[in-house]
């Protein structure tokens, strides 16, 4: 398939759109509507997948980003709620005219089901409808306000406020922090009115739930292979294959490799190349310096709640050029899930440091941040590259024989300990005995703990050996309430202190491992930008 991602101009604002097209005229097009705020990010892996099954069946399927999430320019809480409509039009103004007469399919997942049914509706191009989890408008913000809360209980031992305390203060104009994302009045407003509405054209409407419900969601992602292949089954029942010959596409926007770039990583294991996918943060002149993001295990190059992307285009402003590259098997860049390694990680943040480094003067300071089991792959680039200017690590995960035999163990007591004080509420066990909570999801990803093999832990203690004669600073950030950044953090200075690596330590205090707060953001950043050397 050819995958390329550009901007699209939409109002004000340049949105992130990525086209997966076969190789032959396709039978049809499938627009994605993403779900809003954190979920974007849970979402991406299952459209992704989506898209490339499909694409085995000849459809296209197109990707976007909200003006305000994702890759897409924009402050979220700044861009209008009618801002998603305007986005919608945008991206199927272009689909309409590079794919003319082509079946035009909307899907949509959660709330973004409803606004898939809403467009199903508007526009008359539309020849099927796929919902996934529709959840209106209403729902899906109780469900926000929910996470709020549990946040709070992780980070301070109960809510700092109730859900009618928040609505009232967004009613009242007012903006309240909620899942890493400041949630504008004006945004609670206009998801009040995302309703189910009825449409005309073939519609597949799988209720099946898509993440784990609400307390418990912080924990895991379901599998949801099965849930695919039923779509596609749908898909190609519902769109008859009516091309008599084979066309080639019309051409794709421009390439834009000052904002958007690709790498081929060669497998060790079968001498095959897949396509690393990143994107660039480029200052308005000459760049004075570069900045490598290094996401963690599950995540993308966008970081939790758009740190990354937040983060990278602050640096892009001070005249630090930043790049950011999805894993491979993770985020758009080829592989699946299972694909991804530490030390794949590693070779693939090697060829994106090459890139990054042919795009700045020579000599030109390169710090890297990365987060979580991304600091690991920071310490293993940097162990072979020691003429790099500084390592930011926010959540650093101990690596190698520096990380405690107990740290699977406390995460696990931990997560049981915070959730446990549901289980002892009664409108928990009635919502258990109704069939609301899926009990069995909950087991399977409390059990279902990340664990490392030996010879991973062996590589590790390699990278360490090599990274003790690094002599540039490491910045290291620990969450309060993040469970393994007490261990993390004392064995990290053992180690600086030992090998006399200049480090510092901050804690910020009540955060969470992902810093999903934008008081705690706001310090991140603050603290990753102070010069203590």
């Amino acid at each position: 398939m050819n995958q390329q991602t550009f901007f699209l101009v939409s109002g004000t604002y340049r949105i992130a759109v990525t086209a997966f097209l076969p190789t032959d005229r396709p039978r049809g097009v499938l627009l994605f509507i993403p779900p809003f705020v954190e979920e974007r990010k849970g979402a991406l892996p299952f459209f992704v997948s989506t898209a490339r099954a499909m694409g085995e069946r000849a459809f296209a399927s197109i990707l976007f980003d909200f003006a305000g999430t994702g890759d897409s320019e924009g402050d979220f809480p700044q861009v209008p709620f009618s801002q998603l409509e305007t986005d919608i039009e945008t991206v199927v103004n272009w689909i309409n005219g590079r794919f003319a007469n082509i079946p035009l399919i909307f899907c949509g997942l959660r709330a973004g089901a409803i606004l898939a049914q809403r467009s199903a509706a508007r526009f008359p191009s539309c020849r099927a409808l796929v919902t996934w989890s529709a959840t209106p408008g209403k729902s899906f913000f109780r469900e926000l306000l929910q996470r709020r809360m549990v946040n709070d209980m992780i980070a301070y031992g109960k809510a700092r406020a109730n859900r009618s305390e928040l609505e009232e203060k967004l009613k009242n104009g007012e903006s309240v922090d909620l899942d890493g994302y400041v949630v504008s009045s004006d945004f609670y407003h206009g998801i009040q009115d995302l309703v189910p509405v009825p449409v005309s054209c073939p519609s597949f409407a799988a209720p099946q739930e898509t993440r784990y419900p609400p307390f418990w969601n912080t924990i895991g992602h379901v599998d949801l292979d099965d849930l695919i292949q039923e779509t596609a089954a749908w898909l190609e029942r519902t769109i008859p294959d009516t091309s008599t010959q084979h066309e080639t596409q019309a051409d794709l926007p421009p390439a834009m490799e000052r904002d958007f770039g690709e790498l081929s990583v060669k497998d060790a294991k079968n001498e095959t190349a897949r396509t690393c996918r990143l994107a660039w943060e480029r200052p308005k002149g000459q760049p004075t310096a570069g900045a490598l993001f290094l996401h963690g295990w599950s995540g993308d190059r966008t970081g939790p709640h758009r740190l990354f992307v937040r983060f990278a285009r602050e640096l892009a402003g001070k005249g630090v050029l930043a790049l950011r590259p999805d894993w491979i098997g993770r985020g758009l860049s080829d592989g699946r899930a299972t694909d991804a390694s530490i030390a794949g990680m590693a070779e693939t943040a090697q060829l994106a440091l090459d890139a990054l480094r042919r795009e700045l003067p020579e000599n030109a300071p390169i710090r890297l941040v990365a987060i979580c089991s991304g600091c690991k792959v920071a310490i293993t680039l940097a162990s072979r590259n020691q003429d790099l200017s500084e390592l930011t690590l926010w959540s650093p995960e101990s690596m190698g024989s520096l990380r405690a035999k107990s740290t699977g163990r406390r995460k696990l007591l931990h997560t049981v300990a915070a959730y446990g004080k549901k289980l002892f509420r009664l409108e928990t066990w009635k919502k258990i005995l109704h069939g609301k909570v899926n009990t069995n999801l909950v087991a399977k990803a409390l059990v279902n703990q990340e664990v490392r093999s030996a010879e991973e832990a062996k590589q590790e203690d390699r990278s360490l050996e090599a990274f003790r004669t690094f002599r540039h600073p490491v910045r290291m950030i620990f969450g309060g309430s993040d469970p393994d950044a007490k261990g993390s953090r004392e064995a990290y200075t053992r180690f600086c202190e030992k090998n006399q690596i200049p480090y510092s330590v901050e804690t910020i205090p009540h955060a969470g491992h992902s810093y999903y707060g934008e008081e705690w953001t706001s310090q991140l950043f603050r603290l990753s930008l102070e010069e203590k050397w």
